[in-house]
């Protein structure tokens, strides 16, 4: 997610620089709650206010509530067969890997 963060508030819409953003991940480690939510606040703040906030946190929020729930749903049903549980032994590798990815962009920030 970070890196999707990144990519987004760094390079494609330049609403911070890459020591702004290595800054407001800082502060977003440090605050109780979720990375995306904590980032979605300050990077609303920061771009238009209280109004700003409220539409990055749904933002961040919503969609991931929404597809939880959609899986949640069928979860139960399905989750003994071997085609669920072979994807679900994919998406653990994948995770991973975005996270190594993460480190290394905001490693790549710091230096």
């Amino acid at each position: 997610m970070l890196a999707l963060i990144e990519r987004e508030v760094v390079d494609k819409y330049g609403w911070l620089d890459g020591k702004e953003f290595v800054n407001m991940m800082a502060l977003a480690q440090a605050a109780p709650g979720l990375i995306a939510v904590n980032s979605a606040i300050f990077l609303g703040h920061r771009l238009a206010g209280w109004k700003g906030v409220a539409v990055c946190v749904l933002g961040a929020v919503l969609p991931s509530v929404v597809i939880i729930l959609l899986v949640a749903m069928f979860f139960s049903q399905y989750r003994t067969m071997e085609g669920v549980e072979a994807v679900f032994s994919w998406v653990r590798p994948a995770v991973v890997a975005l996270i190594a990815a993460t480190v290394v962009r905001l490693i790549k920030h710091i230096w």
